[in-house]
């Protein structure tokens, strides 16, 4: 037999009332719990709107003002970058007014070292230490000298154009560094909620370990100006010293350069003058050797014309000593013929002792006239080194491009 289905219970018209009572109180609440919830939402939605708005326009005015920091920090850089850049360039033309001072101390420095060599080719009593020399030696010491203060004073303004250049460096970094930076945060600025380039990033507000705090930020561009600031002022302190340095050095070479060539024009008079004295001397001596050549001559001659006159007398004498007997006395012939014989004698050794004395005066004379033409010769070399090889070298050192 089928088993019947179970009919689903019954309930009362009380209960009916009270479910449908609970059923409205239940939607009652809920919808006012509804309408709290959307007053509720909509005063959130308001509020978190303000927020928002308030939020993204104090961003805004922070991004603004963060962007005028940045362009002011970035002009005063830019500026300060200017000015190194300029007194970069004025440096560089100093240092090459240095190297050009240097170059031009080298043809002088080889004239002064040429004549003194020049000068060892004298000879005689002309190799003598006079002025000309002392002043080329004291020249060569004074060029030495200079040179050593250019090459410290070059060697000084290429470590400050390093200096310049390394502030210079520091300075493009801080601009470029800038004007990214300003790149970026002028795009932020510039972006709203319409735009199609905005989107949700991943860890975006995690702290940035390597930024910096805005009094560091600010400090190390304010550090940057402040350096190079700083080496300007030393490259504009040393401009003044290379300056004084070139005008210094350049006195001291003129100066010098002038004692030298004052001297070599003194010496130059001192020995035109001694060697045109040997020249007149020696013309006299060689008149008076032509003199004494003639003296000679004569002398001899006086001699030769004694010898006749004796061999009279002597022959005389040798055939009067031939008189027989009593005819050999001593008559005043045969006195007289003595008296001839020794005053003839007398004669003969007066010219022979003065014929001694003149040529041994010529051979004095003759010594003269080779030493005279010897020194004249000297003299006319040395004239030769110092007028027409040292003067004319010299002629040529010029410091008008110092």
């Amino acid at each position: 037999m089928a088993q019947l289905v179970n009919a689903p219970p019954k309930y009362s018209t009380y209960e009916w009332h009270n479910s449908n009572n609970k059923n409205y109180n239940s939607a009652e609440q809920e919808r006012a719990s509804a309408e709290r919830l959307q007053s509720e939402s909509k005063r959130l939605t308001d509020e978190t709107d303000e927020i928002t708005r308030f939020t993204q326009e104090d961003v805004n005015k922070k991004l603004a003002q963060r962007l005028r920091e940045l362009n002011f920090w970035k002009d005063e850089v830019q500026s300060q970058l200017q000015s190194v850049d300029n007194e970069i360039e004025t440096l560089l033309k100093y240092k090459s007014n240095l190297e050009n001072s240097l170059e031009s101390t080298e043809h002088p420095q080889d004239v002064t070292t040429s004549c003194l060599t020049y000068r060892k080719g004298r000879e005689g009593i002309d190799l003598v230490q006079d002025d000309v020399e002392i002043n080329l030696l004291k020249e060569v010491e004074v060029i030495e000298g200079v040179r050593a203060v250019l090459m410290r004073t070059l060697e000084q303004t290429v470590e400050q154009i390093r200096r310049l250049r390394s502030a210079k460096y520091f300075l493009q970094k801080d601009v470029a560094d800038k004007n990214a930076a300003i790149s970026i945060d002028n795009n932020c600025h510039t972006l709203s909620n319409k735009d199609s380039e905005i989107h949700l990033f991943e860890n975006v507000t995690q702290e940035l370990v390597s930024a910096v705090m805005p009094a560091d930020w600010s400090n190390y561009s304010d550090s940057n100006i402040k350096k190079a600031e700083c080496e300007k002022q030393a490259s504009v302190t040393l401009r003044s010293v290379i300056n004084g340095v070139i005008d210094q050095t350049r006195n001291d070479l003129l100066n010098q350069c002038r004692n030298v060539d004052l001297a070599l024009k003194k010496r130059v008079e001192e020995c035109s003058h001694a060697k045109d004295r040997l020249i007149d001397h020696l013309e006299k001596v060689e008149v008076e050797i032509d003199n004494m050549e003639g003296n000679i001559s004569r002398l001899k001659a006086a001699i030769d014309e004694k010898l006749a006159p004796l061999k009279v007398a002597h022959t005389r004498l040798a055939h009067r000593s031939q008189r027989p007997n009593i005819e050999l006395t001593k008559d005043p012939a045969q006195y007289q013929l003595v008296n001839e014989v020794k005053m003839i004698e007398s004669s003969i050794a007066a010219l022979e002792s003065q014929l001694e004395a003149s040529e041994a005066s010529l051979k004095g004379l003759i010594r003269n006239q080779i030493d005279l033409k010897e020194d004249i010769r000297i003299k006319t070399k040395s004239l030769h080194i110092d007028k027409v090889l040292c003067q004319d070298l010299r002629a040529t050192i010029d410091y008008s491009h110092y």
